[in-house]
């Protein structure tokens, strides 16, 4: 097996590390660096629990038939405190400088990620481009345990989907420096990516599930490497969410549609597919290749406005009307723009009434703009974002109405 070009330049690095700054890890020779690639943290009841997960060169190189990464747990009053007893475990030096990702499960970031920022801002070996997730429905350490063909580094995964995902206008990306910056501002809130567990359910026989009680269950836990070599993957990580705060804490879930509507007021998607039925049993869908999204304020009336711009072409079409004719895409046009606006004005609504957060950074745009009355309403706008009238303003063009015109089928 050949080592891969990344685990290799992280190799060489830390190995530079040790031969160029003399006071880096003391002497540490490089077979007594643990390079982490990735930290979970989760809390209980009364403690923290730290999970780091570490390189294994031997295994990276071949040299062994070992899982390329290992973990270690431990507990703590604190997170530093729990790291720091990770010493106890491993007689190596743990090197944080090729650090990927910090997954943090769902209920600690519903009490608030503020320790866990400051923990990472007092680092000084944590580069800021690091990516920071929360875990949805499972715990972080679990998270940062399953191994997928995708990348057998589970930590590495989840950049891996987060590049691979981020065409799709379904992802959000803040570095540490900016994730800190938006919890502590009032003008807007972060969002931030969630990772989950798929589980695909195992086929069993049902004379021995009814004996077992095993139905609809199955007995890989995705941290082993036979998770990889299964062709379908029983177990998989994905990001299928987005997490929305409120200051530090997290407010709620942002779906995989709804991830593509915040993505497009922010103007960091210009792709969208509008789908949309016509009178009864006929759709017809509208690929969106072009937006332009902008948000104006007016505080003295408590309000604001989103204007939106869409252009795009017809993709598919069962309604009988005739294509080629300038006032029937007009009328299409009508039918996808009710459809988008019904969308947006829902999505808008929830983060409103159940998040209660200002993730479009609405009050960014009212200090740039109307600074004097922004300041007198800046402390409360909390409490007067969720009552703030928010008017979507929208325009559908449809360019053209694709390829093969008036067929339908």
């Amino acid at each position: 097996m050949r080592i891969k070009k990344g685990i290799f330049a992280v190799l060489l690095s830390a190995a530079c590390i040790v031969m160029f700054t003399g006071c880096s890890f003391d002497t540490a020779e490089i077979n007594q660096i643990a390079i982490v690639a990735g930290i979970a943290i989760d809390k209980g009841d009364d403690d923290y629990a730290v999970t780091v997960q570490i390189l294994n060169p031997s295994a990276i190189a071949g040299e062994t038939q070992t899982l390329p990464v290992y973990s270690i747990k431990t507990n703590g009053m604190s997170i530093h405190d729990a790291f720091n007893k990770l010493d106890q475990i491993t007689t190596s030096a743990l090197s944080l400088s090729h650090l990927n990702a910090i997954v943090i499960n769902e209920e600690f970031a519903k009490d608030g990620i503020a320790p866990v920022l400051n923990f990472a801002l007092r680092r000084f070996d944590i580069r800021p481009d690091i990516s920071i997730v929360i875990a949805k429905d499972s715990s972080a350490n679990d998270i940062l345990n399953i191994v997928t063909a995708l990348d057998m580094i589970p930590a590495s995964q989840i950049n891996v989907l987060a590049m691979v995902q981020r065409h799709t206008g379904r992802l959000t990306s803040s570095n540490l420096y900016e994730t800190v910056d938006l919890v502590n501002t009032t003008s807007s809130n972060v969002v931030l990516n969630a990772v989950s567990i798929h589980r695909e359910e195992e086929h069993i026989d049902e004379d021995v599930a009814q004996k077992d009680g095993s139905i609809g269950k199955t007995s890989n836990n995705g941290s082993t490497v036979e998770n990889a070599l299964d062709i379908a993957e029983p177990v998989q990580l994905r990001i299928e969410h987005l997490a929305a705060f409120q200051g530090d804490k997290l407010a709620g879930f942002i779906t995989d549609a709804e991830a593509q509507l915040y993505n497009m007021i922010m103007g960091k998607q210009k792709r969208y597919t509008i789908v949309t039925e016509i009178e009864k049993n006929y759709y017809s869908s509208l690929g969106v290749a072009s937006v332009k999204s902008k948000i104006s304020t007016d505080l003295e009336n408590n309000e604001a406005t989103i204007k939106m711009t869409l252009t795009g072409l017809i993709l598919e079409n069962t309604y009988p009307i005739d294509l080629s004719t300038r006032d029937n895409l007009a009328i299409m046009s009508e039918y996808y723009k009710k459809q988008f606006e019904k969308d947006m004005n829902d999505f808008i609504k929830k983060t409103q009434t159940e998040f209660k957060s200002d993730i479009f950074g609405i009050g960014g745009k009212a200090h740039n703009h109307e600074n004097k009355i922004w300041i007198e309403k800046e402390g409360y706008w909390a409490e007067i974002f969720p009552e703030l009238t928010i008017n979507l303003e929208v325009e559908v063009k449809v360019d053209t109405e694709g390829a093969i015109g008036n067929v339908t089928l």
